[in-house]
């Protein structure tokens, strides 16, 4: 009785053909068509032409969390301490998505204590490491267009 049987060699052969075909095929179209969004985590700092009453006093910060196209943040002071930054991070009160080219946060802003707490709402899209965009905040009518710019990575960790 011989081991190497004819019909059970081709049944194997054609299987692992099979296999390594799907295989390359799955991995062409992964490569060609799946691609993950660009990451924007990171700090921004927020200049607006527009600002309502409660944020002109103070400078302030954009931070933002990214999985994949799920974002979080915090709307921040730029003064703001270590502490309130680390609590920010564990308890981010914006939530959002990242989805073509278009960034969208909602939530409230408690770190920013001169504006009571409001409700607010970010739309924007990333212009050459930029976010360009409009801002909502509940307590005032209208919406705020505003720029902000990443900050540079040394200053990020100096501040933790």
């Amino acid at each position: 009785m011989s081991h190497f049987n004819l019909k059970s060699l081709s049944f194997y052969g054609v299987a692992i053909g099979s296999v390594v075909i799907l295989f390359n095929v799955v991995s062409a179209y992964g490569e060609a068509k799946l691609k993950a969004p660009p990451a924007i985590d990171g700090r921004y700092r927020i200049s607006a032409q527009n600002l309502p009453e409660c944020l002109k006093s103070q400078a302030l910060i954009l931070n933002i969390q990214q999985s994949g196209i799920y974002l979080s943040g915090s709307l921040l002071p730029a003064d703001n301490s270590a502490h309130s930054e680390s609590t920010a991070k564990e308890k981010p009160s914006l939530t959002g998505l990242w989805q073509n080219q278009q960034l969208n946060l909602s939530g409230s802003v408690p770190h920013v204590t001169t504006c009571n707490n409001p409700a607010v709402n970010i739309q924007g899209r990333i212009e050459s490491k930029n976010i360009a965009g409009k801002m909502r905040l509940s307590s005032i009518p209208g919406e705020v267009e505003f720029t902000a710019q990443p900050e540079p990575v040394q200053q990020q960790k100096k501040e933790h």
